[in-house]
């Protein structure tokens, strides 16, 4: 079974790009054959290795055929305000049935940053896309106040309800701001390419995603193909 994984929440600075690219970084450590699709036309520079797709005009669903066709998953960073565009997409164009058709499955990662806003968001998406997608609920580090307690929140009930898991995202060091920084570069474009960042922050980088690789095997189910190309995987 292969897998479409989506990065959705329509919240600005929630951390998508970020998190789209360390799960693609996570895939490529596993092996997988994976593609890295973005609906920003504004991330399509000389440093991302990916695709792009309009969700904002007509989608050609031929884009995910072919895709789904050469690729074991299939990682799509969908930008700020377009996750009910890709839902519509999705329930216009029947996506939950051409998924099956090409043996594959949607999985919906949101990342949340504990505030009430976040909290809202992610009910939103769970109505949205409800149980033609498994979740993953990416907890992410902010220093915003009032965060709410997730046991307790209306997002961790209608994501149970559904099935979902957690992970949690662990959080940048001041070392490797400082480095990314002096690099000239910013965090997104720092992460399509760490070969080629400064020797130290190229350590601190992949230490980074190292850690957040750890976490998101709790996710294997979810994000990792049950097979990639004749190879079955073994649990």
């Amino acid at each position: 079974m292969k897998k479409l994984i989506a990065i959705a929440n329509d919240l600005e600075c929630s951390g998508k790009s970020v998190l789209a690219r360390a799960v693609a970084s996570h895939l490529k450590g596993c092996e997988v054959n994976y593609l890295l699709i973005t609906s920003n036309e504004m991330d399509v520079n000389d440093s991302f290795e990916g695709d792009y797709w309009d969700l904002e005009d007509q989608f050609d669903t031929s884009a995910l055929i072919a895709a789904m066709d050469a690729y074991d998953a299939i990682v799509l960073d969908i930008h700020t305000g377009a996750a009910r565009n890709w839902g519509e997409i999705c329930e216009t164009e029947k996506v939950e049935d051409l998924l099956i058709e090409l043996d594959a499955e949607m999985t919906v990662v949101i990342p949340d940053s504990g505030s009430e806003r976040c909290n809202e968001e992610i009910v939103d998406l769970v109505d949205i896309f409800a149980d033609s997608a498994d979740y993953v609920i990416a907890h992410v580090p902010t220093e915003e106040k009032g965060k709410l307690e997730w046991a307790k929140s209306p997002a961790n009930k209608a994501t149970q309800y559904l099935g979902s898991i957690e992970v949690e995202i662990s959080g940048l060091s001041d070392d490797l701001l400082t480095a990314i920084d002096s690099s000239n570069r910013d965090f997104v474009s720092a992460l399509n390419r760490p070969n080629e960042l400064p020797r130290f922050t190229e350590v601190q980088m992949c230490q980074w995603l190292e850690r957040v690789s750890s976490a998101l095997e709790e996710a294997s189910d979810y994000l990792i193909p049950e097979v990639m190309g004749s190879v079955v995987l073994d649990y």
